[in-house]
C-alpha cells in the first residue's frame, strides 16, 4: 500500500514537473511553442475592406461598433485589433475577462460589455470584477434596477463614474429588460449617483432569415420604447447586428453593432443584394502520412469507409479537437494544389483522413487547404457550415489553440 501511494505521488510529481517545464519553455519562446501543424492566415486587408463596406452601408452620421468577442470570432484579437480600431468607433465584448484583455492590449476607446456582470453573487468575486471594469473605463450593460444599484454602490466606493447601456428585450427572450419596463429603468439610472446612461440597445432575433417580418416588429417595438424613455441627446441607440446592418436600414439608428460581417462572412439569407464581403481566414495544414491500401480496406473509427479500389490515403493533422466538426465526416473536402480531395471515414480528435487517389502528385509534407477564403469553394466557411447544418459563426469560433494564427 505504501509503495503504491509513493508511486502515485512520484508519478503526479513528475507530471507536474513536465507541465511546468513545458509552460516555462512556451513562456520563454522555446521553438516548441512556435510549432503548429495548423496555420490560419488572417487577412488584415480583408477586415479593413469589410469595415469600409459596413461604414458605407451605415450612411452618414451612423457609428460603427465592432464585436471582437470570442477572440474576434476565432480570428485572433491580438492580430486584428489595430486594423479594427483604426476604423471602428467602439468595440463590444461579451465577458468581463474579454473586456480586461482588450484594455491590456492598450485599446483605450469606448468598450461595451454586453453581459451584465451585476447579477453575479458576491461569492463569485462580483465586487472585484466590478471594481476592475469601472477602473478600466468599461461601459457596462444593465438590465434591471438592481444592476444599477450594485454599480452605483461600487462607483461611490471608488469615487469614479461608470457609463452604462440599457439592453431591451424586444422579443428575442434572451438578456434584457422587457420593453414595458425600459422607461422605468432609464428613470432609475437618472437618479443613481455616478452612473451615466450613454446607450440603449436591443438585439434582432431573425434578421439573418429571409423573412424579416419579426425583425421589423422588433424594430418597431424598440422605436416605441425609445419614444417612451426620457433619453438625453448623447444616448446612442443601436439595434443592428451584421444582418440588420446589411439588410434593414431602419435598424441602423445611431450605431451598427456588427460581428460576423467584419470578418467577411454573410449572415444568413438576404432579401436583396448585399455589399461584397471578403473572408479573412484561410486554414492550412500538411500531409503527415501518405499510404497505399488495397481495395476492400476500411478506415477510421467504426470503419465506416470502405475503399472500392486501390486507394491512396492521406492524413491531415486536424480533428474535432481543433474545431473541425466531426459531423463533416464523409461530407467535406480539402484542397491540395489545385485538386479537391474528399474526407473519408470519421473525423478523429486530432486527425482526418482524405482520399488522394485522384491526386497522384500529392506527397508527404504538401500543404493542405482545409478552409478556403473563397466563398464559392466547397470548403469555404459558409459551405462547411451548410454541410454541418450550422452557421459560419460556429466554424470560425471553434478553431482551437493548436491553430497558429498569422497575419497576412
Amino acid at each position: 500500500m505504501c509503495f503504491m501511494v509513493n508511486f502515485c505521488v512520484a508519478v503526479n510529481g513528475y507530471r507536474k514537473r513536465v507541465n511546468d517545464e513545458l509552460d516555462f519553455c512556451f513562456a520563454m519562446g522555446h521553438p516548441l511553442a512556435m510549432f503548429r501543424y495548423l496555420q490560419a492566415e488572417i487577412s488584415s486587408l480583408a477586415v479593413g475592406e469589410n469595415l469600409k463596406a459596413l461604414r458605407a452601408a451605415a450612411g452618414p452620421g451612423v457609428k460603427l461598433c465592432a464585436s471582437v468577442k470570442c477572440n474576434c470570432y476565432g480570428h485572433g484579437l491580438g492580430l486584428l485589433l489595430p486594423t479594427i480600431t483604426a476604423q471602428a468607433d467602439c468595440l463590444a465584448v461579451a465577458t468581463p475577462a474579454e473586456a480586461v484583455h482588450v484594455r491590456r492590449l492598450k485599446y483605450l476607446g469606448p468598450l461595451l460589455l454586453m453581459f451584465s456582470p451585476c447579477s453575479q453573487p458576491v461569492a463569485n468575486n462580483r465586487d472585484v470584477i466590478l471594481r476592475e471594469l469601472i477602473r478600466r473605463g468599461v461601459t457596462v450593460t444593465v438590465v434591471s434596477q438592481q444592476d444599477v444599484d450594485v454599480l452605483a454602490a461600487m462607483a461611490d466606493k471608488l469615487e469614479a463614474d461608470v457609463e452604462v447601456h440599457v439592453m431591451v428585450d424586444t422579443g428575442m427572450g434572451r438578456e434584457g429588460v422587457r420593453a414595458s419596463g425600459a422607461a422605468e429603468l432609464v428613470e432609475h439610472i437618472a437618479r443613481a449617483s455616478r452612473v451615466g446612461l450613454t446607450g440603449i440597445y436591443t438585439h434582432l432575433a431573425t434578421s439573418d432569415e429571409l423573412d424579416k417580418t419579426f425583425a421589423r416588429q422588433q424594430i418597431s417595438l424598440f422605436t416605441q420604447t425609445l419614444d417612451a424613455c426620457d433619453l438625453g441627446p448623447n444616448v446612442v441607440r443601436h439595434a443592428a447586428n451584421s444582418a440588420g446592418a446589411l439588410d434593414l436600414a431602419e435598424s441602423h439608428f445611431d450605431m451598427l453593432r456588427v460581428g460576423l460581417a467584419v470578418y467577411g462572412y454573410q449572415p444568413g439569407q438576404a432579401e436583396s443584394a448585399r455589399p461584397k464581403l471578403t473572408p479573412a481566414l484561410r486554414l492550412t495544414g500538411q500531409l503527415m502520412q501518405v499510404k497505399e491500401v488495397p481495395a476492400g480496406s476500411r478506415c477510421g473509427y467504426g470503419l465506416t469507409f470502405e475503399c472500392t479500389r486501390p486507394t491512396r490515403l492521406g492524413l491531415v493533422p486536424i480533428g474535432y479537437g481543433d474545431g473541425y466538426l466531426r459531423c463533416l465526416s464523409g461530407l467535406s473536402q480539402m484542397r491540395i494544389g489545385e485538386q479537391l480531395v474528399p474526407v473519408v471515414g470519421r473525423i478523429s480528435m486530432d486527425q482526418t483522413i482524405v482520399d488522394l487517389t485522384d491526386a497522384p502528385a500529392a506527397a508527404l509534407g504538401d500543404v493542405v487547404e482545409i478552409i478556403s477564403p473563397d466563398p464559392a469553394d466547397p470548403h469555404s466557411v459558409e459551405n462547411l457550415a451548410k454541410l454541418a447544418g450550422t452557421i459560419p459563426y460556429e466554424i470560425t469560433t471553434r478553431l482551437g489553440h493548436r491553430v497558429r494564427r498569422k497575419l497576412v
